[in-house]
C-alpha cells in the first residue's frame, strides 16, 4: 500500500519531474532583463499561481512591480500559460482572495463573494466604499475586489460581512491547499439609483475580472391535468349504453 500511494504522489500532474527555473523561462522568452523583478517577488511557480487565478490581476501585478510596457506584461503570461500547459511549471495553491470574486444584483442591490482563507479574522480585513469605486484588502493586500464600480453606489448604505466555511469533515489524506475549505467576505452595495441595470461589477482595475452568477432557472409551470372522459364513454358526441349479453342471445 505504501509503494502505491508513493507512487500516485509521484505521478500527480501538479509536480512535474523536471521544473522550469524562472532564469530559463525568461531566457526562452528573450526577457532576462526582466529577472531581477521578477525575482523579488517570488519564484516561477508562485507567478504560475497567480496567472492560474486570475490573469487580469497578474497583468496588474507585473505593471505594479515595474514591468512598464505592456507588450513584454503580455508576453511573460502567454509564456507562462504556455509552460503550465505543457507542465513545465509546478504550481503552488493561489491565495483565495486573487481569484475573482462572484456577483448577483436585485433592483435595489448588489451582492458580490471573495473567498479567502479559512480562519482569516475580520480584523484582517479592509472594506472601503466610494460613490463610484470599491477597495477590500486582506493583510494588507490588494484582493480582486478593487477598482472603479460599474455604477455609483451609496457608501453609507454598503455593507460587508464574513461567512464562516463549515468545519472541514475527517479525510483520509490530507487536503491539498486548494481543496481547503474557504471563509467568503460578502459585500452588500446599494445602488445609487434603484432598477438601475449594471452590465458588470467593476469598470475598471482587478476587479474587471469578477464574475456574474446565472440567476436560477425559473420554476416549470405545472402541467394542466388532462380533461375528464366524458360520461358513457361517447365518440363524436354519439353515447354507447353498456349491456350484459346472456347466454345464448
Amino acid at each position: 500500500l505504501a509503494d502505491s500511494v508513493v507512487g500516485c504522489l509521484s505521478a500527480r500532474p501538479d509536480m512535474p519531474s523536471e521544473s522550469l527555473a524562472l532564469g530559463s523561462f525568461l531566457k526562452e522568452e528573450d526577457l532576462v532583463h526582466l529577472h531581477d523583478v521578477l525575482e523579488s517577488h517570488g519564484g516561477l511557480a508562485e507567478l504560475a499561481s497567480m496567472l492560474s487565478a486570475n490573469r487580469v490581476l497578474f497583468l496588474a501585478r507585473l505593471k505594479e512591480w515595474g514591468v512598464s510596457r505592456l507588450v513584454e506584461r503580455q508576453r511573460v503570461a502567454n509564456g507562462l500559460a504556455r509552460a503550465i500547459k505543457a507542465g513545465r511549471v509546478g504550481t503552488v495553491a493561489a491565495t483565495p482572495h486573487l481569484a475573482p470574486c462572484t456577483w448577483t444584483q436585485t433592483d435595489d442591490c448588489l451582492v458580490a463573494r471573495l473567498a479567502i482563507p479559512a480562519g482569516t479574522p475580520s480584523s484582517a480585513v479592509a472594506v472601503s466604499f466610494e460613490v463610484n469605486a470599491m477597495d477590500i484588502r486582506v493583510h494588507g493586500e490588494a484582493s480582486s475586489m478593487c477598482g472603479r464600480l460599474h455604477g455609483v453606489v451609496k457608501p453609507s448604505d454598503c455593507t460587508w460581512e464574513l461567512e464562516r466555511a463549515p468545519p472541514a469533515e475527517p479525510a483520509m489524506f490530507e487536503l491539498r491547499a486548494d481543496q481547503q475549505p474557504h471563509d467568503e467576505v460578502v459585500v452588500t452595495l446599494a445602488k445609487g439609483k434603484a432598477g438601475a441595470e449594471w452590465g458588470g461589477l467593476f469598470a475598471s482595475g482587478v476587479g474587471m475580472s469578477s464574475k456574474r452568477e446565472k440567476p436560477p432557472p425559473p420554476p416549470e409551470k405545472p402541467k394542466p391535468a388532462p380533461p375528464p372522459p366524458r360520461a358513457g364513454g361517447g365518440v363524436g358526441g354519439v353515447g354507447f349504453v353498456q349491456r350484459k349479453l346472456k347466454l345464448g342471445e
